[in-house]
């Protein structure tokens, strides 16, 4: 290959033929179908101690040498298959992992063949119209207007996060991106949620400077829902004390029990503040 097929060829250590390509994603495509086939006969999970999955894994240095495609893919499938906890498994009752679909692992390959930037629109036009079009559809679906904005995150950690900016930037008095937590007229900044809730609170609260003190947790009633008499006399005491009430964390199914907290009051009280 010359000089002047550069610009018309990828020339790098992972590229594939287009024969190859096909040849390899036809064998993983059907590993993966045998597996979603084999799923309700193998258990939920291998129950195995770390020692044996890094075993299983091998502890050696970096290899010095590459590994076949085909050969490295189906090495990845063994370990895997043989030695994961199976969310999309039939008989998997645990935490609030979504569980795997086919069309997503077929919507995720054909993304990757693409890989698009979806941080700016001429880096990728057609993605982000796509999002653009999603968020769209969900806001009609949940009865919200279709001017409104959004974004497609990675998780529900990511999801959350947003949101806490978006209620901090709302609710303060000052401008936190010039001043930071600091500013002049700054009072402390509290938020609301239930002894329930999940524990991406610690992490926003240390990243985004309130610090874990601004937490105050609301006591649970016998459905292990969030206590409105509770929650209105904390927001009261803290305003008599000069501190700013910004949010109010309501859980629609708690990690542990799948409690829902009572949203509609919890939304009429955020009004009344």
């Amino acid at each position: 290959m010359g000089k002047k097929d550069a610009l018309r060829y990828r020339i790098a250590p992972l590229e594939m033929t287009p024969t190859e390509f096909r040849k390899v994603g036809f064998q993983l495509v059907e590993r993966i179908a045998e597996f979603l086939c084999s799923l309700p006969d193998r258990p939920v999970t291998p129950n195995e101690p770390p020692a044996v999955i890094r075993e299983a894994l091998g502890t050696g240095p970096l290899p010095q040498q590459g590994t076949e495609a085909r050969d490295l893919l189906e090495e990845a499938a063994d370990l895997l298959f043989d030695h994961s906890t199976f969310n999309g498994h039939p008989r998997f009752m645990a935490v609030i992992t979504s569980s795997a679909a086919p069309i997503g692992a077929l919507g995720d390959l054909m993304a990757a063949a693409v890989n698009p930037n979806i941080g700016a629109w001429p880096a990728a036009p057609m993605g982000t119209e796509i999002e653009a079009q999603t968020i769209r559809w969900i806001a009609e679906m949940i009865g919200y207007t279709g001017d409104c904005g959004g974004l497609l995150v990675s998780g529900g950690n990511m999801g959350n996060f947003v949101g806490f900016l978006a209620a901090r930037k709302a609710k303060a008095s000052w401008d936190v991106r010039a001043s930071g937590m600091a500013g002049k007229d700054s009072r402390r900044m509290r938020l609301y949620t239930s002894s329930e809730t999940h524990t991406w609170i610690h992490k926003a609260t240390d990243m985004f400077g309130l610090g874990t003190d601004a937490i105050r947790w609301i006591p649970v009633d016998e459905r292990l829902c969030m206590d409105m008499t509770a929650l209105r006399n904390q927001i009261q005491e803290d305003i008599e004390a000069g501190d700013l009430p910004f949010l109010v964390i309501g859980t629609a199914g708690t990690v542990s029990t799948g409690a829902v907290d009572p949203l509609p009051e919890i939304a009429a009280i955020c009004r009344e503040h």
